[in-house]
């Protein structure tokens, strides 16, 4: 019975009346060893009787309608941002295809141009990633989300 947790366990099981009797006959020669025990054991009964007197208000009509209202605005936006990446990728790539096809791979368009108008596009690319992460990154940091203006 060494095990603090495996104590507590039998301790709460019980208070509870949950303990079959050879646990409760074990428990009771523990508890009539150990004063520090039945400080514990009377602590948990403090707290179940606490526990039992808690009623939960059930919240009104208007409260319900708002968290239902916030539940379907977050599954809308979600489906929304879900179309709305699925066409942005479609198009990028329709887009970068062209490029490749029509710019990049057409021998008359100096090598020059091609290697400059590659080099400020996936330096552009890589800005906007990099401003994006951070953005994100931060706003799951923002500390002071929670306090209105």
């Amino acid at each position: 019975m060494k095990d603090r947790e495996e104590l507590m366990r039998l301790l709460t099981a019980f208070a509870d009346g949950e303990l079959d009797e050879s646990e409760r006959e074990r428990v009771e020669r523990l508890l009539a060893d150990d004063p520090e025990l039945r400080g514990e054991l009377e602590s948990i009964r403090n707290l179940n009787r606490l526990t039992v007197k808690i009623r939960l208000t059930e919240p009104e009509q208007e409260v319900w309608n708002m968290y239902w209202a916030n539940v379907y605005n977050r599954l809308e936006r979600g489906v929304g941002w879900i179309l709305l990446s699925v066409g942005a990728i479609i198009l990028i790539a329709y887009g970068a295809w062209h490029f490749v096809r029509d710019f990049l791979l057409d021998p008359e368009v100096p090598l020059l141009m091609r290697t400059g108008v590659s080099a400020a596009l996936l330096g552009a690319i890589v800005l906007l990633v990099s401003v994006l992460r951070e953005r994100l990154f931060a706003r799951k940091k923002e500390r002071y989300e929670e306090i209105v203006r």
